[in-house]
């Protein structure tokens, strides 16, 4: 069905895409029509949510490579701020939510 509202989208795609995307429609019931459309909506809403100006997408390219170590180097048995004691103990324990402890 055509209207003089609608548009026609064209693309190419290798052999190997092409059946990768026909399968993938079918397990969804959907014709390659339908999956196409459905794809390039799906594509601009995701595109239209996401800020490329977002700090969470930006803040890597603001850090020097120098700044940043080649490697951790933190002990915690040593800081602080994550071990309240440690005297080197090797006493044993069991995470509550250990599954090997349920029965």
């Amino acid at each position: 069905m055509c209207s003089n509202d609608t548009k026609h989208v064209q693309t190419e795609l290798s052999e190997d895409e092409y059946e990768l995307f026909r399968e993938f429609a079918m397990e969804h019931g959907l014709s390659v029509k339908e999956a196409g459309h459905e794809a390039l909506i799906g594509w601009v809403e995701r595109q239209q949510r996401a800020d490329p100006n977002d700090r969470a997408f930006t803040v890597l390219d603001e850090l020097e490579a120098d700044s940043l170590p080649d490697r951790a180097q933190t002990d915690a048995r040593g800081e602080d701020d994550l071990v309240d004691e440690w005297h080197g103990s090797d006493e044993s324990f069991t995470l509550a939510d250990d599954p090997s402890t349920q029965s």
